[in-house]
């Protein structure tokens, strides 16, 4: 029956054991002491902190990756960070460029902690560390989770208040969490004949090849680290497999609510005409990127605003230029041009719900309400089938919760990003208490993830040992998140049941 997909709200009495257990933890005295908080790495020393609320989580924020990407390095490829001196790790440092907009509708006016509100820069290229305070001195290493924020690839950030994993750190002591900017819109992605990769694309390698080199120090393994995306950065995420077969250096990839996207072939005809208007006409390729480079980039970044008519796509975004996004994927899975790790992706049953018009004062939802998630559900659809066809791993997931806190009208449940909070540990911060069922969701999904980056080449296993079942051509399963009228927290249910009801048809 298709009411077992169905999910609902479960209004229960304030929690008494998740979330009792969730505080005792968070509030318990620290731990044994690990070790210090100074550690040297390729870019420099660094000394993190460890806020008083959390005593069990090493944090280290703000650390560089990367050259900053200003003047004759804007639009060019990452350039390592130089090894620079003794700093404090204990701030955020800005984001990268964002697209200005109108920051309206659902989760600019309802539910601002999905979104990255920090100060901006074109000095942005910095990493944040998260671990647990005992840093295994010893042999043994801890995985490492890496976060991909979405947004379009024209806005997002290493910090929003739900991508922030310090609860879940503090709670299970088992994995390392990193978040990171890279460039976006026209600074990530700009298209220029002079200039023509996918250099936002690009700052996600030099990441992981900063992480394979430093995360030791900070008691992570460099072998058992796993990339994580979600929306555009689920697109990062999935184009990265197929543009590192070889090495990855990640040994597993974690995507969701967006398949591959649709590439555009160039976009040197945008940036040309962006150009024209800015003041850099009538060049040569070479000087009219010169030009452009030269432009105050607060300037340039509301210039692209201006340019831009459609609210819900970029001008700028990744281009097929044969390096990290290429234009035919089913070729290079023909040809085994794809790196073989396994996968875990999935979307939510109400992805849309996001992207409706929001007013703040309805009470009822506005046309249309019928759940469907089109392309973004059938983009993950579409690369679990191509995957299993080849014989790589793949693992599925729907998360079908509808919880007041983290989606507070009843018709946005189960929208695009709701599962983030669940999987970081934040879903009770904002709007009041978790239910007993929210907290469980949580725990399901959070233990699922760390099983799969302590060990990817075997399924899963949750906090109940509840085990996930690898997706294929004659066994369909997909592992169903939160719904509250299915069996429990987390089950296993058919694939296409859901693809019809959920995705429609592909």
């Amino acid at each position: 029956m298709w009411s077992r997909f169905l999910a609902v709200s479960l209004l229960l009495a304030p929690l008494t054991g998740a979330q009792a257990t969730a505080e005792r933890v968070s509030q318990r005295a620290p731990g044994p002491p690990g070790q210090s908080l100074t550690v040297k790495t390729s870019s420099g020393t660094f000394t993190g902190f460890i806020h008083p609320s959390l005593p069990d989580t090493n944090q280290w924020l703000g650390i560089p990756y990367a050259r900053p990407p200003i003047g004759a390095r804007r639009f060019m490829p990452p350039e390592k960070a130089p090894k620079n001196g003794t700093h404090d790790a204990k701030a955020y440092k800005p984001i990268c460029l964002q697209d200005t907009g109108d920051k309206v509708g659902v989760f600019w006016e309802l539910v601002p902690e999905y979104q990255n509100r920090d100060a901006e820069s074109e000095d942005c290229l910095y990493l944040n560390i998260w671990g647990p305070r005992a840093r295994n001195p010893g042999p043994k290493k801890l995985p490492v989770i890496i976060w991909v924020v979405g947004g379009g690839f024209k806005e997002g950030g290493g910090h929003a208040d739900y991508y922030v994993p310090d609860r879940w750190i503090q709670r299970t002591q088992t994995h390392l969490v990193v978040t990171f900017n890279y460039r976006l819109n026209i600074f990530g992605f700009p298209g220029s004949p002079a200039a023509n990769k996918n250099v936002g694309l690009m700052d996600m390698r030099l990441v992981i090849e900063w992480l394979k080199d430093n995360i030791d120090g900070f008691g992570g393994d460099p072998k058992r680290m796993v990339l994580w995306g979600h929306s555009a950065g689920s697109n990062a995420v999935l184009m990265y497999g197929y543009a590192n077969p070889q090495k990855p250096i990640v040994s597993g990839l974690i995507a969701g609510s967006s398949g591959t996207p649709t590439i555009t072939a160039n976009s040197s005809a945008v940036f040309h005409n962006l150009a024209q208007v800015i003041g850099c006409a009538n060049l040569t390729s070479a000087a009219e990127l010169a030009c452009v480079q030269a432009i105050d980039p607060f300037v340039l970044r509301d210039a692209v605003d201006a340019f831009n008519t459609n609210p819900f796509r970029g001008l700028f975004r990744p281009i097929a230029d044969g390096v990290t996004v290429f234009g035919n994927l089913t070729d290079r899975l023909e040809k085994g041009q794809i790196a073989k790790i396994p996968l875990i992706a999935g979307y939510t049953y109400n992805e849309p719900a996001a992207f409706l018009a929001f007013d703040p004062n309805a009470t009822s939802p506005p046309a249309p309400t019928v759940p469907g998630t089109e392309g973004l559900a059938c983009g993950i659809k579409r690369e679990a089938l191509a995957r299993v066809k080849y014989g790589l791993t793949t693992y599925r997931y729907l998360f079908s919760g509808n919880f007041t806190n983290t989606t507070p009208r009843y018709w946005l449940g189960g929208m695009h990003c709701s599962e983030l909070p669940l999987v970081f540990g934040t879903h009770h911060l904002f709007r009041g208490n978790s239910t007993e069922f929210e907290w469980q969701t949580s725990f399901a999904m959070e233990s699922f993830w760390v099983a799969f980056a302590s060990n990817p080449d075997v399924n899963p296993k949750n906090h109940l040992g509840q085990v996930w079942p690898k997706f294929s051509a004659a066994n369909g399963d997909i592992v169903v998140f939160g719904n509250a009228t299915g069996p429990s927290q987390s089950y296993s249910a058919n694939a296409e049941a859901a693809d019809k009801f959920y995705a429609g048809f592909c």
